[in-house]
């Protein structure tokens, strides 16, 4: 033993006292003993304490082995106690034993030797009741404190045991609470718990599977359980044990990965389909706007030339003339259409008048080619974004006129371009018809998507609010990034 054994030897008789001391004392050289005698020391010592080891008589004067044994244990349940006696039977010794007497020895010569034996073994005994008693609260404590859930459930649907992740999981304000619920009705759905079932009697393990318990405010939560069956003595599985772990944050992220990939692949496929969209409308108007004129001047200049290779008299000449006149009106159309082409493609007034400008410009343009009366209103002050983010916004304006005439069937429309802060926002009302909930919450319509990629490439963002009786409302904010003094020019692509 390392440092001294507090000894707390509890007899009437001293010669007794003399015994277990002249035992103990060979087995144990670094000891201390203290001596009762009567119910007030046993009473003063409960207090003095804790014991290493009790060592009592059965009888005694003034009480009984038992009331020693029960003040001691109920001080120090893990206390080693004998009772070493010549006054006892089988039936005490029996008695005492079920009370938690770790040792029953009798007062004879020939079991004198038996005492510091006993004592040694009580005391190892009360050394691994200690340890395991350790053991056991660390384990609660882990089985408390860990943020996973952990369940014990009986095939019935009892739930044997639960800790407060679990219970916290579920919506429930502890674990007690939990434990009065049958897990049966905590199955999201009746097909998932039958076959988790089916599976653990099939298996006896179960890992990494996905399905949804019900919380107790009814909502459905997706969880991943491993568990396995723990089978009884008719090797038949009893009940099963196992872990849930809250998964709904990280299925929600799966299923808007999966939304945003669908998402991205229908705008590739809509720009490509865009692309040879505006190809095609390109070509018509080449064909319509250039086709006819050219064919026109080629046609002059066929005359031309034929009457420049005949025989030069003054009537030939007076009809040169008069086809050189006319050149200039037939090419005229010609720049006109090449104008028209290039500002429809990229307007120069973007660039040489800046956002605003362009925006009026582009308003006038969609009112003039639709009928939809539109109003355009802008309180920019100071800001001036660059090249890059003032085309992101005009190209969106764009975008969002062509919904408008595409899918929101309305009959009027206000642009606004105002200030906020660090950014530029730009709001596009219309009184069409209202998005569907499907289409604003998850902007399944492409355009919108094509708008919302367009301002987050800026750091930007875009919001839709559809009301109905109200249309829509188109929301863009990009971060002007720079601000510059009144009256300077924007900069050129």
């Amino acid at each position: 033993m390392n440092g001294s054994l507090r000894i707390l030897l509890v007899d009437d008789e001293p010669d007794a006292r003399a015994l277990v001391m002249r035992e103990l004392g060979r087995e144990f050289p670094q000891r201390q003993f203290r001596l009762v005698t009567d119910l007030n020391g046993l009473i003063l010592a409960t207090r003095s304490g804790p014991w290493d080891l009790v060592v009592t008589e059965h009888r005694l004067g003034w009480g009984d082995g038992l009331t020693v044994l029960a003040a001691v244990k109920d001080r120090w349940p893990d206390c080693p106690v004998i009772m070493f006696t010549g006054s006892g039977n089988e039936e005490i010794a029996a008695r005492a034993m079920r009370a938690g007497v770790d040792d029953y020895v009798l007062k004879s010569p020939k079991h004198y030797s038996r005492l510091a034996a006993t004592a040694i073994l009580a005391l190892e005994k009360a050394k691994q009741r200690h340890h395991l008693r350790e053991a056991e609260s660390r384990c609660q404590t882990l089985f408390n404190r860990v943020p996973v859930g952990l369940f014990s459930v009986a095939l019935d649907g009892r739930i044997i045991e639960a800790n407060p992740a679990l219970a916290e999981m579920l919506g429930y304000s502890d674990r007690q609470d939990l434990l009065e619920v049958n897990a049966r009705s905590l199955f999201g759905h009746t097909r998932q718990r039958r076959e988790l079932l089916s599976a653990l009697r099939r298996t006896a393990i179960l890992e990494r599977v996905e399905l949804q318990l019900r919380r107790r405010d009814g909502k459905l939560i997706w969880v991943e359980i491993n568990a396995r069956a723990v089978q009884g003595e008719n090797g038949r599985p009893q009940y099963c044990e196992g872990s849930a772990e809250n998964i709904t944050t990280r299925k929600r992220a799966e299923a808007q990965l999966r939304d945003s990939r669908e998402q991205l692949r229908a705008l590739a496929a809509h720009l490509q389909s865009v692309r040879e969209e505006e190809r095609t409308r390109l070509a018509r108007q080449v064909q319509q706007r250039l086709g006819q004129a050219l064919d026109d001047l080629k046609l002059k200049l066929d005359l031309l030339h034929q009457t420049i290779s005949g025989r030069a008299n003054p009537a030939s000449l007076a009809s040169i003339r008069r086809q050189l006149k006319t050149l200039p009106e037939t090419v005229d159309p010609l720049i006109a259409a090449v104008r028209k082409i290039k500002t429809e493609l990229r307007p120069a007034v973007l660039d040489d008048l800046g956002l605003e400008a362009a925006i009026q410009w582009q308003v006038h343009e969609f009112e003039a080619r639709t009928g939809i009366k539109c109003e355009f209103n802008s309180r920019v002050r100071s800001a001036r974004l660059d090249p890059e983010r003032a085309t992101a916004l005009f190209r969106i304006l764009q975008e969002t006129l062509i919904h408008i005439v595409r899918r929101a069937r309305a009959t009027q429309a206000s642009i606004h371009l105002r200030e906020a802060g660090d950014k530029l926002v730009l709001e596009i009302q219309n009184n069409g018809s209202r998005l569907g909930k499907s289409e604003v919450s998850r902007m399944r319509s492409l355009n919108l998507l094509g708008i919302r990629e367009r301002a987050t490439m800026f750091d930007g963002t875009m919001s839709v609010v559809s009301r109905p009786g109200k249309g829509t409302l188109v929301d863009v904010q990009i971060p002007i990034g720079q601000a510059v003094t009144p009256g300077s020019m924007p900069a050129h692509n």
